[in-house]
């Protein structure tokens, strides 16, 4: 299926996503959304072989895991923006500078890097170093719904947190784009009593940055966010005292406000809007977001933001558990398709999706043992299956949560060692960062599509513009596997390159590429890009690769 779908197939893949039972470990149905523009940009990408290669022998066992795919046959180009990153503004500016931060995030490829940083971004000043250098009307103190009051975040305030232009530079560094999450709240705490006004104010201070930032710094910053998880009761100007809850239809109209103002600025930018992305909620804000909202923009903004870590808050999660949970990325966007289908309701597609926000969420610890932690090799292997399946279902945009967090016995969604993880130096790579490096080295510019007739074991196959394929060969059970794919039109298919990231224990920190590791007690080797890749030569169209539990294989193939 080509990504510009006809509104029939589209709802053929509505219906089918609807269809498909709820179980664990169940590969549903491709592309039940549309990346659309997010591949205006697409470019071919040339494979390039390892330099460092170690000769092995071709696995001789017989395989009891089958899979196809069709190099003829794409599904859908590869985004970009798919391998996406979040950056807050507590992190330590000073990493800007460090070989440490600057060269992995290279490695990782990342295209996109979000700021100021989820909930931060509603009570966010980003040009503000005191006080009274805030716009007009906002307040002292932003109260929040969940009890909390906060001041404002100033973003030039200090000389630790991350600034505005620090941000800048980084991504300059990187070669990547931005996300920027405008203080939409501001619109709904202002201390000036007309709502209209207050509105202005807030969009205008919201194009404001757009100017600073694409205007006089030149910097083209493609993706601009209006509020983060405004449905949500922890977020400044949920309620605020003598106004009420927020109003998903007053959301959406204000919108359009904010997009005409940051438009007039910059007429490249893509603005995305606020969805919300369960199928159920007892909260009667939540309930009607998406129908109340969607009417209102469908006709202005570029995209629908959604957020994701999958698993129910205070879950506590076994390795299949974490693995499976990410088969129903699929499932929000038919959230999106239906609300879109019931309240827009013309033949079009639904707006592209940008998961702005995801990772796993496990409430698991390191000193409990009681099951697999944010940090775990486990979650690495979460988020290797979760890229393939943002690809293969048609998300435009995926940025993980975060380069880097806190750390607390185990809870940590940071790419990154902060502070806090004592037992290792600052800024080691926690296991997903080696996934999204291999990813960058092994995955190409076409996704085509791969199923396997076991349901913990998947396949992610891309091939590049020079002809090789690259694999991810994924075992999310605590069984090994042997697992055939047969290459189908794939043209003098004769050598293999294998990267095993693997560790007999899915609950460690640490993880292993084909044996390595590194010194530290989180982590895996330190010297990862000279690590030699295993080779073998194909005697025919098919490859056969040994999965150990819990692990994945990245192969490229010539």
């Amino acid at each position: 299926m080509k990504p510009q779908t006809t509104r029939a197939a589209w709802m053929l893949c509505m219906m089918l996503g609807l269809l498909v039972s709820h179980s664990s470990f169940a590969q549903r149905a491709p592309m039940h959304g549309n990346p659309g523009w997010f591949l205006d940009d697409w470019q071919p990408k040339k494979a390039k072989l390892p330099r460092h290669v170690e000769r092995a022998t071709a696995p001789e066992l017989s395989p009891d895991v089958h899979a196809s795919v069709d190099l003829a046959v794409p599904l859908t180009k590869v985004s970009k923006y798919i391998f996406g990153n979040n950056l807050g503004i507590w992190v330590n500016r000073s990493n800007v500078n460090k070989e440490e931060f600057l060269l992995p995030l290279r490695d990782m490829g990342i295209s996109v890097i979000r700021y100021p940083g989820g909930n931060a971004s509603n009570d966010f000043f980003w040009d503000a170093s005191t006080r009274a250098e805030c716009p007009p009307g906002v307040p002292d103190t932003i109260w929040k719904n969940n009890g909390r009051q906060t001041p404002p975040k100033l973003g030039r305030q200090g000389n630790f947190k991350f600034s505005p232009e620090h941000y800048y530079e980084l991504m300059m560094s990187t070669g990547s784009t931005g996300s920027v999450c405008v203080n939409y709240s501001y619109a709904l705490y202002g201390e000036e009593e007309d709502e209209d006004v207050r509105v202005a104010l807030a969009a205008k201070y919201a194009g404001d940055w757009v100017r600073h930032a694409n205007l006089e710094n030149k910097l083209g910053i493609k993706f601009w966010e209006i509020g983060n998880e405004n449905w949500g009761p922890w977020q400044a100007g949920y309620n605020v005292p003598g106004r009420g809850s927020i109003s998903p239809k007053k959301y959406g109209e204000h919108c359009r406000i904010f997009i005409e103002e940051m438009k007039a600025v910059d007429p490249s930018i893509k603005v995305g809007v606020v969805g919300y992305q369960k199928p159920k909620s007892n909260n009667p804000i939540q309930k009607r977001w998406n129908e109340e909202v969607l009417p209102e923009v469908a006709d202005v903004a570029d995209y629908i933001i959604l957020h994701d870590y999958f698993t129910e808050f205070n879950a506590v999660l076994t390795p299949e558990e974490m693995f499976a949970s990410v088969d129903t990325a699929y499932s929000h966007i038919n959230v999106v398709n239906q609300a879109w289908s019931q309240t827009v309701g013309d033949f079009s597609m639904p707006m592209p999706i940008a998961l702005t926000e995801f990772n796993t969420r496990s409430r698991a610890t390191i000193s409990e043992m009681d099951g697999a932690t944010n940090v775990s090799h486990s979650a690495g292997l979460f988020i290797s299956h979760a890229l393939g399946e943002f690809i293969r279902q048609g998300y435009g945009s995926a940025m993980m949560w975060d380069l880097s967090n806190g750390y607390a016995d185990g809870e940590d969604h940071g790419v990154f060692a902060s502070p806090k993880e004592r037992d290792v130096p600052v800024l080691t790579p926690h296991p997903s960062f080696y996934h999204y490096h291999l990813y960058h080295r092994c995955f190409g510019d076409t996704y085509h599509d791969a199923p396997t007739d076991h349901p913990q074991v998947r396949v992610h196959a891309s091939s590049f513009s020079t002809g090789e394929a690259g694999l991810v060969i994924l075992n999310g059970s605590n069984e090994p596997h042997v697992v055939e794919v047969e290459l189908n039109n794939m043209e003098e298919a004769n050598t293999a390159y294998q990267y095993l990231v693997h560790n007999d224990d899915p609950l460690s920190r640490k993880t292993y590429i084909n044996g390595v590791t590194g010194p530290h007690a989180a982590g895996g080797p330190e010297k990862y890009w000279k690590i030699p890749a295993r080779s073998w030569k194909l005697g025919t169209d098919k490859l056969v690769v040994s999965c150990p539990p819990f692990s994945a294989n990245y192969i490229m193939v010539k």
